[in-house]
């Protein structure tokens, strides 16, 4: 796995779909989340790159026992009439750590739990007031348990 430390420099906005369940059964709300914001894609207004979908977790969302909200959404550019039943995320300017993750998603776990050594092996600490968020583009097959896969993770992160 690769990680580089990336900052962005813009307010982004997102537009999508809200899953929202218990850890355990997220990945089932999620896999409805992404078929719906994909089904109502033509709803949303100014999408930046129709083929990049992100998933996006709050801060704090590591090692909670109730339940955990996760947005499936699009990057929009600029943001206006907000769907029914859809969210809008701001991601202001912040520094990240960036994993580029190739595997099954079923395995992307993996990928978190070897960011957070290499954070901690290489001076910084998770920046746990802002959102991670993963970017799923051509490359990210979801669907299906592929070794091909890729995705790119963000974790916001701050020197120690």
């Amino acid at each position: 796995m690769d990680i580089q430390i990336v900052q962005t420099s813009n307010i982004s906005a997102f537009v999508g779909v809200r899953a929202s369940a218990n850890m355990s059964n997220l990945g089932e709300c999620i896999e409805h989340a992404f078929k719906e914001l994909k089904r109502r894609r033509n709803e949303i207004k100014n999408i930046k790159n129709p083929n990049v979908t992100f998933g996006i977790s709050p801060p704090n969302y590591k090692g909670s026992t109730g339940v955990v909200d996760f947005y499936c959404c699009f990057e929009v550019e600029p943001l206006e009439n907000l769907p029914h039943g859809m969210v809008h995320i701001h991601l202001l300017p912040r520094t990240y750590s960036m994993t580029h993750y190739i595997g099954p998603a079923s395995k992307t776990v993996t990928a978190y739990n070897y960011t957070t050594k290499w954070i901690k092996e290489n001076g910084f600490i998770n920046d746990d007031v802002s959102y991670y968020f993963e970017r799923y583009d051509e490359k990210a097959i979801r669907e299906s348990d592929d070794d091909g896969n890729e995705i790119k993770i963000f974790c916001p992160v701050k020197k120690k």
